[in-house]
């Protein structure tokens, strides 16, 4: 939780050209109050710190959220409590969240203002609080680091156990995803099981198909624990190697050491996302890996900050990303090799810790 940041969203106000702010997203609501229900909405104005939220949270919110947020308990259509509730607060023009809230939601919110008394205008605003979110805080690193170790030791014990030819893609992401609930954790998205030709699907969904010896096999799966998550990548290859294999897996993992070794603090996203990308492209392999050396992981699996070849931002210290060069192979497979790392006095400290 960071109210910390509310003085500085209000600060952004006149920039934005609002007198208050509608947050919607559960993540970003979540980081801003504490409050974990799947209902909410919070209000800032420069003199009003609302979460407002439907008779099945209120309990819960009055326990979740701060003295400084007032509880404000909503009951039926938008059209009913959204317009009073925003004359309430005085504000004029409202800034929404257009990165989440869908064209009908923005339509009802919309429509329920002009369709009222009220006089204030909405404006659609982009990564109000994902900005914010960018950079974590200890708390926020041990928590996604205590994500990524169970993630780690799921994949290490049932790997153990049930990794072998015959077993089928869906059982074994069933008994990693199994894992992870009974250890107290929940899926921070679907598990990838992809053997074979399917592995060179970067987010190929789990078959019935049997593992078999003698081909590449994926497995992508994240542990969230206390809202954050983790995400790790490894591929294996069951049976005795086999030398185009090991060729590729080697240039996979090169590249992700030059990406470990060469990110520094200050570093534009795309400058540390070339460092990999050269490493493939020059083993000939450059057309085989079409997507972005990593993405930035919190509250949700994917978020700022974006390492890819057309990124536009800057790395800095306190930001947690995945490190996750591919090659993927048309009728052969993939290999995958994903690390989940914290930049900490300017360089790359790796938070997933599993035999490559």
């Amino acid at each position: 939780m960071r109210t910390d940041i509310i003085p500085e969203l209000r600060g952004r106000f006149e920039a934005f050209g609002i007198d208050g702010l509608l947050v919607n997203k559960p993540e970003n609501i979540r980081y801003i109050s504490g409050f974990t229900g799947s209902n909410g909405y919070v209000i800032l104005t420069p003199f009003h710190t609302i979460l407002a939220t439907d008779f099945r949270y209120v309990e819960q919110a009055n326990s979740e959220v701060p003295d400084l947020f007032s509880v404000r308990k909503i009951e039926g259509p938008v059209s009913q409590w959204f317009p009073a509730l925003i004359h309430d607060t005085g504000v004029n023009v409202l800034g929404i969240e257009a990165g989440f809230i869908t064209v009908a939601e923005f339509d009802r919110f919309k429509c329920a203002l002009e369709n009222s008394s009220s006089s204030a205008t909405l404006i659609p605003l982009n990564d109000t609080v994902e900005d914010f979110r960018a950079s974590k805080r200890i708390n926020e690193i041990l928590r996604i680091e205590s994500a990524a170790r169970l993630t780690c030791e799921a994949l290490s014990q049932v790997s153990e156990q049930y990794m072998r030819p015959g077993i089928s893609e869906k059982k074994l992401a069933w008994e990693l995803e199994k894992y992870i609930r009974e250890a107290g954790g929940e899926l921070a998205f679907p598990v990838i099981v992809a053997g074979g030709p399917a592995s060179a699907l970067p987010h190929a969904t789990p078959s019935d198909r049997p593992l078999q010896p003698h081909e590449p096999l994926v497995i992508d799966l994240g542990a969230k624990l206390n809202g954050y998550c983790g995400d790790l990548t490894r591929t294996f290859w069951l049976g005795d190697l086999d030398q185009r294999f090991m060729k590729l897996y080697n240039i996979v993992l090169q590249a992700q050491q030059i990406a470990i070794g060469g990110i520094e603090s200050g570093m534009s996203a795309t400058s540390a996302d070339r460092l990999a990308r050269e490493c493939i492209t020059s083993a000939g392999y450059g057309e085989c890996f079409g997507h972005s050396l990593g993405h930035g992981i919190g509250l949700e699996v994917h978020e700022k900050p974006t390492i890819g070849p057309n990124s536009t931002g800057i790395l800095n210290d306190g930001m947690v990303f995945t490190l996750e060069p591919g090659i993927y192979v048309t009728g052969w497979g993939g290999i995958r090799i994903e690390d989940d790392v914290v930049l900490e006095n300017g360089r790359v400290k790796v938070l997933t810790h599993f035999p490559k």
